[in-house]
């Protein structure tokens, strides 16, 4: 706890010097950098109300500083209406009326009130104060120097059996192994996240960042970090043994090659042939890729009975909705599922059993469960609306303006991919990529066309010194 005190004072010092000495919107890409580091565990417990993570600190700290000074210092963002505003409002609004009806009313609405501060909050913020092309490149580059420390620990954490989150407090989630449990697939990397897969997760949303940022910075100190950075987050991917992350970057990746024009082709090439001396020299790695398919595909096995759970859970879902309208409709409330008790038939060790549900490995059966079909379009509208709008102003936009919006639109993809796969909705540092990522593409177009060809020369010139765009 006494540690826990200490990291939210400095959190605190570091956000409120930086604003009063460099101006507001030089605290976003410390925001982001920060967001991504901390674990859970890293909180103060407030009994009867909520736990105070460090992330919600500092958006309160991100809250009070925008009101405070970030309206009159920032003006880019502020004179358009939120993306998606009318979207998110109903979003909420369901989620509160879900939340009246529901099984548990009091965990729903605390869980419909975290996402709105944990999220949504920290969307809008964004969406109204970055004001400079500058500002969206810092705040990428900070998304991917969170992660490589991340790897860091998750280097620690394989080769040298020590975990960043032994010297927080523990803290229980609904699944995974904790750091020093030995799973199926032995220790698996996890570093700060609650569990390797959303590592993983965000390691995969992170790389393809990383490699756009090579095509952004031309100082040699910053492409070595970054190249450092792509090459231990690969490391860090492998060791999360994570199936689904492993697809959502392959998965990223063909879309940087396919609709990339520039530089991201080379340092895909690199990266490939890099891979290939890795499998060669290394025999081991591909041996640990092979192995895992076949027992994936072998239901006797852990990797399949985990493989065919995702599908247990869609029927799970229809069998349970189908059963009252009103829930098909309403859902059973946000974080309702692992209230429920509920069971269902499953091959395990050989023959059928009916085993308890406990785990719901998949954020499109959480959504529909605990908010109905209706929360769950509403979801899946916001995700669809904001990969259409990636893709359209990659279309629309001329190169080399639209290449940023390619690595939107992978990360859209890669996380609509992996809520198949995981409970990836609503929980999780991955969440802060998203929902920043969303923020920044949107207003972006706005920043690369503001005011009149000279004056917008004129306010590109420095950014291009520093952190050029084109």
């Amino acid at each position: 706890m006494v540690l826990n005190i200490i990291i939210d004072i400095v959190v605190v010092g570091l956000l409120v010097i930086t604003a009063t000495t460099k101006g507001f919107e030089r605290v976003l890409p410390l925001s982001a950098f920060l967001l991504m580091l901390f674990p859970v565990e890293s909180q103060i417990p407030l009994p009867g109300l909520f736990d105070l993570t460090t992330q919600r600190l500092i958006v309160i700290v991100l809250v009070a500083l925008y009101f405070s000074m970030g309206r009159s210092q920032n003006h880019g963002g502020q004179k358009e209406k939120l993306p998606f505003r009318n979207l998110l409002i109903c979003l909420i609004v369901w989620m509160l009326l879900s939340s009246a009806v529901s099984v548990v009313p009091d965990v729903s609405l605390k869980s419909t009130l975290s996402q709105l501060l944990d999220f949504i909050v920290p969307y809008y913020i964004y969406a109204k104060t970055v004001s400079k092309v500058e500002t969206v490149n810092k705040i990428l580059f900070a998304f991917v120097a969170a992660m490589f420390v991340c790897s860091i620990f998750a280097y620690l954490e394989i080769y040298w059996d020590w975990s960043i989150l032994s010297v927080f407090p523990r803290v229980g989630h609904r699944f995974g192994e904790a750091f020093g449990e030995v799973g199926d697939r032995g220790v698996r990397a996890q570093a700060t996240f609650p569990v390797p897969i959303l590592f993983g997760a965000a390691l995969a949303m992170a790389i393809p960042l990383a490699l756009h940022l090579l095509t952004v910075f031309k100082a040699k100190g910053q492409r070595l970090f970054l190249w450092s950075a792509t090459m231990l987050m690969f490391l860090g991917i492998y060791k999360s043994g994570s199936r689904g992350p492993w697809l959502a970057l392959a998965l990223s990746l063909a879309i940087l090659l396919f609709l990339r024009r520039d530089a991201v082709r080379k340092y895909l090439g690199i990266i490939l042939v890099l891979t290939a001396t890795v499998l060669i020299v290394r025999p081991g790695v591909w041996d640990t890729f092979a192995n895992l398919y076949h027992e994936t595909r072998n239901p006797d096995s852990a990797q399949g009975a985990s493989y065919e759970w995702r599908y247990a859970l869609y029927r799970v879902a229809e069998r349970e909705l189908s059963k009252d309208f009103g829930r098909a409709v309403w859902g059973y409330g946000p974080e309702s599922f692992y209230y429920l008790g509920l069971t269902t038939q499953f091959f395990l060790d050989g023959e059928v059993r009916n085993v308890p549900v406990e785990t719901c490995d998949s954020a499109v059966v959480e959504v529909l469960m605990d908010t109905g079909c209706v929360g769950f379009l509403l979801v899946a509208v916001f995700l669809l609306k904001s990969a259409s709008a990636a893709f359209r102003n990659f279309r629309k936009l001329p190169s080399p303006a639209n290449s940023l919006f390619v690595v939107f639109f992978a990360n859209i993809c890669a996380f609509c991919f992996l809520m198949t796969n995981v409970q990836i909705w609503g929980w999780g540092q991955q969440n802060y990529l998203l929902w920043i990522g969303v923020a920044l593409m949107m207003i972006y177009p706005g920043l690369e066309h503001e005011g009149d060809a000279g004056q917008q020369r004129l306010e590109l010139i420095p950014m291009m010194v520093e952190s050029p765009v084109y």
